[in-house]
């Protein structure tokens, strides 16, 4: 129980656990919380960085998982899968990742093109893109960072060995370093088939 004893909050004694059956909504919800929980702690380096404009890092990543609990999340015969379409790896000002397209390439390599948006007010020429691939089958992300520029337009991308005969899905989102790290709200790809 908690009380206030001289403008300072105390606690008298330790919660005790309740007896009572949890409900069908509270494991519905513990449920939904635990998978976006497990799935946002593969990246949440990249999310603290990159999520939101925050001062606190660790305040992006409870900003994520209030995003993805809320908008990333299906239910299907009572359980829970990622809604990948809804996923962002990243949330910001900076003009983001436009006309995106993706192609399938020989020797394990997929190819992104995109409009070069470097005229829009936030962006830069320089903004550094950044790609974001996740094997659902291995419940692993590997990331593509700074691994091309705005103006570029385009950028070939070698997927690793382990993830070559599996399932990607990938997102994309533009970087900017200059004087804080910014970055502009991620976009869905698309799904590549291994």
């Amino acid at each position: 129980m908690g009380a206030t004893w001289r403008n300072k909050n105390i606690i008298r004694s330790a919660p005790q656990p309740s007896s009572k059956p949890r409900s069908q909504a509270q494991l519905s919800n513990q449920s939904d919380f635990g998978l976006v929980s497990s799935f946002l702690s593969k990246y949440r380096f990249f999310l603290k960085q990159y999520f939101g404009e925050s001062p606190v890092p660790s305040q992006r990543f409870y900003n994520a998982m209030s995003y993805h609990k809320l908008h990333a999340t299906r239910q299907e015969d009572g359980l829970f899968y990622m809604n990948y379409p809804k996923v962002l790896i990243s949330k910001g000002a900076t003009p983001g990742v436009l006309g995106v397209t993706l192609t399938l390439e020989a020797n394990n390599s997929i190819q992104l093109t995109w409009d070069n948006n470097s005229e829009q007010a936030l962006a830069a020429p320089n903004d550094l893109l950044t790609v974001a691939a996740y094997a659902p089958a291995l419940h692993t992300f590997y990331f593509f960072e700074a691994c091309a520029e705005r103006q570029d337009t385009t950028v070939q991308l070698t997927i690793p060995a382990r993830f070559t005969d599996k399932n990607l899905q990938l997102w994309a989102t533009f970087t900017n370093q200059a004087k804080h790290p910014t970055a502009a709200t991620s976009c869905y790809v698309g799904e590549v088939n291994g």
